[in-house]
């Protein structure tokens, strides 16, 4: 099954300033969730490759992320979900509750050294 999920943003959640949460891309008109399920190893890469052809049609110049949609994307991914100042807070933050990164087996965002 493929699917492809559209969510309208603004309203109240446009009005709270990017840097006073971790979520960033309040100033978006709309977050695409695309997806596709797969039985199977041998479906995965296909599957995969629908997502990533489909998701780049729909937003060709946008590479945005929200963290809640990632699973297993890499370390690039999960950087585009926290941009510019937001990333670098975060890190700030986990280096102060988590240097030893315990908490790492997750959408990771690593502490600053």
């Amino acid at each position: 099954m493929r699917v492809a999920q559209l969510r309208v943003l603004g309203g109240a959640a446009a009005r709270v300033p990017a840097d006073a949460t971790a979520y960033a891309h309040r100033a978006k008109p709309m977050l695409v969730n695309v997806a596709a399920f797969y039985q199977g190893e041998a479906e995965r890469e296909v599957r995969r490759a629908w997502v990533s052809k489909f998701a780049r049609a729909l937003q060709p110049n946008d590479d945005s992320a929200y963290v809640g949609f990632l699973t297993d994307d890499g370390d690039t991914r999960i950087r585009a979900a926290y941009p510019g100042a937001t990333w670098d807070r975060l890190r700030k933050i986990k280096a102060d509750y988590d240097p030893d990164n315990l908490f790492r087996l997750n959408q990771n965002i690593p502490p600053l050294p």
